[in-house]
């Protein structure tokens, strides 16, 4: 185990200083909460030191929500010594030690054995766990946000007190997983952890999947004990999704340039690919095709750059959607400027109809009109439904295997 990890038997350096909490009235032992000098899990790394109880960097909470500040203090908590020792073989390594008493009794003026917990662990979190660990059910709250089941989680991985909280954190996973976040962010991560320690399967696998379709490298991993193995393995999915994404979108480039499909009024083969060049191109992320590792590419940001740019609309002349003749349309504002989709977490096909399928002319809408006609132009890029279904294919992280094994 790390030194942060190490309980230092100390007589209390702000015994008079720190509020006490009283889990056990006839408490033998006081467990000692230092204060927090640093954000819990910053994502930006420059917000980590904090002065004063306030981050270095307000615009990184601004954007990352809030990484919970440090404590004004810390906190004494009064707690009985074979309660921890029967929920945690971390703490009953230590009380051993403690008992033996190198040199001397290690109790303390007040008749406990004082204990320290290394720097970083939030105090509202801790009592939480030991309250759960000392029955203390109605002290226990029945939900809690993301940061303090994350906060929790790190407490309970540090001293293997998953046991002790198993049925407290399925309540409380089950009142938040309904608000599961959609983008890469520190919320995605602080899932995975939480996920994993609480031993969640379906969850871990919910949202590892989202990290693998829509972070842009490596997983980070906040400053929390996340194994490294498990970013590797959701890397490895996301850049199997990135090479396949970039195939598709790729060689449908190749077959817009060796095509032998020619409209003769629009020339809408040449303005395809001269379009998604100029698209792609200004991208960033697919022109010219990265390579792995494909840092700074995710596969959301490619089905992103081709749906909201590439703007054909059309509908089929016959009514019969695999006949391959439609008519397509280029939408254009009142100054002749091609109208872009707005963005969303979530792209639906490139094609959607403009009119319904009894109409015999498109629809027009105020300001926007349709520049139309039939050509079969259509099926070079209908290949770009995919993208979709290539999200949809990746798997996620299993905890287990079939076998049972615990594979993280």
């Amino acid at each position: 185990m790390s030194s942060d990890l190490t309980l230092v038997v100390v007589a209390s350096p702000f015994a008079n200083m720190a509020p006490l909490y009283e889990v056990d009235p006839e408490a033998d032992l006081l467990l000692l909460v230092p204060p927090r000098t640093t954000a819990f899990a910053p994502w930006d790394a420059a917000a980590a030191p904090l002065t004063n109880g306030t981050s270095s960097s307000s615009a990184a909470q601004q954007q990352h929500k809030s990484a919970a500040l440090a404590s004004a203090s810390g906190l004494r908590i009064k707690v009985s010594s074979k309660h921890l020792a029967l929920a945690s073989r971390v703490f009953k390594n230590k009380l051993q030690f403690a008992g033996a008493g190198k040199g001397g009794s290690t109790t303390q003026s007040d008749g406990r054995v004082h204990l320290s917990l290394a720097e970083g662990f939030e105090p509202k979190a801790v009592r939480i766990v030991l309250d759960a660990i000392h029955g203390r059910g109605r002290k226990v709250p029945k939900a809690v946000d993301l940061e303090t089941l994350a906060q929790i989680a790190l407490f309970v991985d540090r001293f293997q007190l998953g046991d002790a909280v198993e049925v407290y954190a399925d309540r409380w996973i089950g009142n938040l997983e309904g608000s599961l976040p959609e983008a890469y962010s520190r919320d995605l991560v602080l899932w995975i952890y939480a996920s994993y320690v609480f031993g969640r399967a379906d969850v871990f696998k919910t949202v590892t999947k989202l990290a693998a379709a829509r972070s842009d490298g490596p997983v980070r991993h906040l400053g929390l004990p996340i194994k490294e193995k498990i970013i590797r393995d959701i890397d490895a999915q996301r850049q199997e999704l990135v090479g396949k994404s970039l195939t598709l979108v790729h060689g449908t480039l190749d077959n817009l340039t060796d095509s032998s499909v020619v409209c003769s009024r629009f020339h809408c083969d040449s303005f395809l690919l001269g379009q998604l060049i100029k698209t792609l191109r200004k991208s960033g992320v697919v022109w010219p095709r990265p390579a792995k590792p494909f840092a700074g590419v995710s596969h959301v940001d490619i089905a992103d750059t081709v749906n909201s740019n590439v703007q054909f609309r059309w509908r089929n002349s016959s009514g019969n959607s695999e006949s391959g003749i439609g008519i397509w349309g280029v939408a254009v504002n009142g100054n002749g400027a091609s109208v872009k989709a707005s963005s969303r977490k979530r792209k639906s096909p490139v094609q959607q109809p403009i009119t319904p399928g009894s109409s015999p002319e498109p629809t027009q809408r105020p300001g926007i009109t349709f520049e139309t006609h039939v050509c079969d132009a259509k099926k070079l890029v209908t290949h770009f439904d995919e993208l979709d279904v290539l999200e949809d294919g990746v798997k996620g992280l299993d905890l287990q295997s079939s076998l049972g094994y615990q594979l993280y």
